[in-house]
């Protein structure tokens, strides 16, 4: 056994084969699919000893099962990046190219998940397995407006999602809904009921109806930690009193005695916390020994965002540079595990490049699901890693394009220890996005490459193309490549057309809130 540094944290872990027993079984495995929003790789103590949340539920789950260092998301934005998830493809093909926005404040454009793309949950259900979404789904901009694509177009036999972040914040949401029916209010002042409580309730009670004997895939996309943050008084107050005494610096950004950072630790914690419930549940109705978890981010921390007047962004991505909105490891790596009862070895790491466009072609593999071959899929099943064999992506390099990030590359690939950026000779405004830009994305032209060692360089600090001219040529040429491919399918703006009953909800739902 080799030892691997995981650059976040003090700690090294032993790298130990997984025992895959359960692929050989007849017995297909429940899958559950936890995804954080907006949470920094350094959050976590699996990633960062020092990390300021308690999260003794995942923590528990990732030393029990294996952590995976080098996870990325699909994307650095909240939308695309679930796309990339559902349909193991690049959000670019899909025509999913930033956040998706209120209805209301509709833009020149109607960006949604096309119908026609296939999800891990339309895929699973081919092989006999029931489904269900709640948290954040935020693939169209409103539920239930004849516009695709709600949870049950797109595979979910149960859902309760609301379409964007909790509103107006994870205390009391107001825009669940649950198979299509509006929830209202949920919560009160008296009795206050956070956005990652109702995702837990509703798991929990769709758990208890689940039968041994048939298989399920549940996807929990929680709320926590985007903006607007917050959780129960009790939790708020433990972090305010460790940053009073000095054991968590004070942010002077965060509001009166760091009230901005309480609430993002303390809805991280809460997350936990239901967490722990949906295991305790899973536990007390014979279903945890034969379900996997895997959990990660949608991306990387947002950065600088206030909520009456006081930063709540306090994400940390430790010694990797870039936030959310940024095509770096700080937007893009994210803190990541696999657990698998009696399969997956406690202790395990794996320090490979996966992705989250991984998850469809590994977890088809695992159910007995065919994977859709009338589409390209950009993942590659993990399952070969997960049996402790060779296992090697071949032409399967991760990659990613970004039209408007914050700063830093366009275009990224990765490949073994090499990451190669690029710029585009397109730029685009910041703000809402328009189906305008769509013509600019698809005309983009690499150019002002870059190359990394990631595995020595971290950071991304340092250019190496002209001291590996060999490596560098060929790795431009793939990037150049598989970025002319995507943009290539990557649909119009026709697929996105506003319309008169879009315009109507609007008008009618949407009267008084000023655009």
């Amino acid at each position: 056994m080799s030892k691997i540094k995981i650059y976040i944290g003090l700690l090294s872990f032993l790298v130990v084969p997984a025992k895959l027993m359960a692929v050989t079984k007849d017995e297909k495995p429940n899958i559950i699919i936890i995804l954080a929003d907006d949470l920094g790789y350094a959050d976590v103590k699996w990633n960062n000893p020092k990390a300021y949340a308690e999260t003794p539920n995942l923590d528990r789950l990732a030393a029990n099962g294996a952590i995976l260092t080098d996870c990325y998301s699909s994307s650095a934005m909240c939308s695309p990046s679930r796309a990339g998830l559902l349909t193991g493809r690049v959000p670019t093909r899909i025509g999913i190219h930033d956040w998706i926005k209120e209805i209301y404040k509709k833009p020149q454009s109607n960006i949604h998940l096309p119908g026609s793309e296939i999800t891990i949950a339309e895929q699973l259900k081919t092989a006999g397995y029931k489904t269900a979404v709640f948290g954040k789904w935020h693939l169209n901009n409103e539920l239930r407006s004849g516009n695709h694509s709600d949870p049950d177009d797109q595979g979910f036999d149960n859902w309760c999602c609301t379409a964007t972040h909790a509103l107006p914040s994870h205390r009391n949401p107001d825009n669940f809904v649950e198979n299509g029916i509006p929830l209202g209010r949920l919560g009160n002042a008296a009795h206050p009921l956070f956005a990652c409580e109702i995702v837990a309730n509703k798991a929990i009670e769709w758990l208890e109806k689940q039968e041994e004997s048939e298989p399920f895939f549940l996807y929990l996309p929680f709320q926590e930690a985007h903006v607007v943050c917050d959780a129960p008084d009790s939790i708020k107050q433990k972090y305010l009193e460790r940053i009073a005494t000095g054991e968590i610096p004070l942010n002077n950004a965060s509001g009166a005695n760091g009230l901005g950072q309480a609430e993002y630790y303390g809805c991280i914690e809460n997350m936990d916390i239901a967490v722990g419930r949906i295991v305790t549940a899973l536990r007390e109705n014979g279903l945890l020994d034969n379900t996997i978890i895997l959990f990660s981010s949608d991306n990387g921390p947002d950065t600088n965002r206030r909520y009456q007047g006081r930063l709540q962004s306090v994400g940390e991505t430790g010694i990797f540079r870039g936030r959310k909105r940024w095509l770096l490891e700080g937007g893009i790596r994210q803190a990541s595990f696999i657990w698998w009862k009696g399969v997956i070895e406690p202790g395990t790491v794996y320090n490979n490049p996966v992705g989250h466009v991984d998850f469809l072609p590994t977890l088809c593999q695992l159910a007995g699901a065919r994977v859709s071959k009338d589409r390209v899929i950009d993942g590659c099943s993990l399952v070969p890693l997960l049996e402790g064999k060779s296992f090697d992506r071949k032409d399967k390099s991760l990659h990613w394009h970004f039209h408007c990030p914050y700063g830093g590359p366009q275009t990224v690939l990765r490949e073994g220890n090499w990451v190669i950026t690029a710029s585009w000779d397109q730029q685009f405004k910041r703000g809402r996005f328009d189906t305008t830009f769509i013509a600019g994305i698809k005309n983009a032209v690499l150019n002002d490459f870059s190359l990394f060692k990631i595995d020595e360089d971290p950071g991304q600090l340092h250019d190496v193309k002209s001291k590996y001219p060999k490596e560098y040529n060929q790795l431009k040429q793939k990037i150049i490549d598989v970025h002319d491919g995507v943009k290539k399918e990557c649909p119009n703006g026709s697929l996105f057309q506003w319309n008169e009953d879009l315009q109507r909800i609007v008008d009618e739902k949407y009267k008084d809130i000023a655009d």
